[in-house]
This record gives C-alpha cells, structure tokens and sequence, in this order.
C-alpha cells in the first residue's frame, strides 16, 4: 500500500523511521551496559547528542546518505539524513532514559518527540490526558486506521520541519537532542 503526502512515498518514510528506531534502541542500550558511564544518563545523553550530530554531518558532507533509495522517494539526501538521523537520536535518548522502543505502539511517541510535539499536544491529539499511562493505553487501544494516522500526521510534520531548514548543522541536531530530552522530562513527570 502506497500512500503519497506531498510527494512522498509514506512506505520508505516508514521504513527509514523503523531502522532508525531500531539503530537508536540498539544505540542506547549500548549506552546503558557500558559500567563506564556509572549509570549516569545527562552524560550518555550528552554524549550521544554530540556523536550524532557530527557523524551525521560527517556523513552529509561526504554524500553518504544519499541514494536511490531516497530520491526515488522525493526526498533529498539531506531531509533523509535528518530524518534518519533525529529518529535515531529520538530513539537513543528514550532507551537510556528507560521508555521503552520495541512496540510499535512506541512509534508516535518517537516522532512526536522528534518532530517537536509536546507531550501535551500528543495526549490532546490522542484525547487523553498526558500521562504515560494514558497515552500509552490510548496508543494500545487505537485502531489500526487512527495509528497509521497518528503516524503521517507525525511523520509529516517532522518532514515539513526539516524542510523549513536551509542547512544541515552541528545546532540543528543538537536543539532536537535537547527538544526530544524536555518530551522525556515531561513524559516522565507525574
């Protein structure tokens, strides 16, 4: 099923946000078993902030990311990257900070965070309240229509945010690790 926004073929944007997802999870959990950092998350954080950021400008500088893959699918090696990129970081910073990225239910919580949504714009869009139970059970319970939904709606908004941005830069990615570290203080809070 082949559904297009803008010209962008929805399947590859999904694809892409899985694997990243996937990479981001397996990135931080990396993070959390390494006895080095003592268990200290603003550090695995920081970390983490500071290495995506310049592997992926390292990697968009270099035309790395670029590929047939993408472009077929309307999207620029540098929106790509930047997707990849923010979900992947989105996903790192959620595993160390303990909010777990294996369901698929996950899935709008991560772009939320990634695109800028607050947690209490995400709950209202959900019609619940902003608790991560509530939220969580709200995603459960959604049928597979109003998840697919959840998801463009999300998705497109980080797209249309990444296109807004005329350059790729070491700010760009750190102001979405600090954004997507504020959703996790939030989503935390009672």
């Amino acid at each position: 099923m082949l559904l297009d926004i803008s010209g962008i073929r929805l399947h590859v944007i999904g694809q892409t946000v899985a694997l990243a997802i996937e990479h981001g999870r397996e990135w931080g959990q990396l993070f959390v078993s390494d006895l080095s950092w003592k268990g200290n998350k603003a550090k695995m954080a920081k970390h983490a902030i500071s290495e995506s950021a310049l592997y992926t400008l390292q990697k968009n500088i270099n035309n790395d990311f670029s590929g047939d893959f993408f472009n077929t699918a309307g999207v620029s090696s540098e929106i790509a990257a930047l997707l990849y990129s923010h979900i992947k970081l989105t996903s790192t910073l959620f595993t160390i900070y303990g909010i777990d990225t294996i369901r698929a239910t996950a899935h709008p919580l991560v772009l939320a965070a990634a695109s800028g949504v607050s947690v209490t714009e995400l709950a209202n869009q959900l019609e619940t309240s902003s608790k991560p139970s509530a939220i969580q059970k709200a995603l459960q319970s959604a049928s597979r229509n109003q998840f697919i939904e959840i998801n463009k709606l999300l998705g497109a908004k980080l797209i249309a945010k990444f296109k807004e941005r005329e350059s790729l830069n070491y700010t760009t990615l750190n102001d979405c690790g600090n954004s997507v570290k504020a959703f996790i203080s939030a989503y935390h809070s009672p």
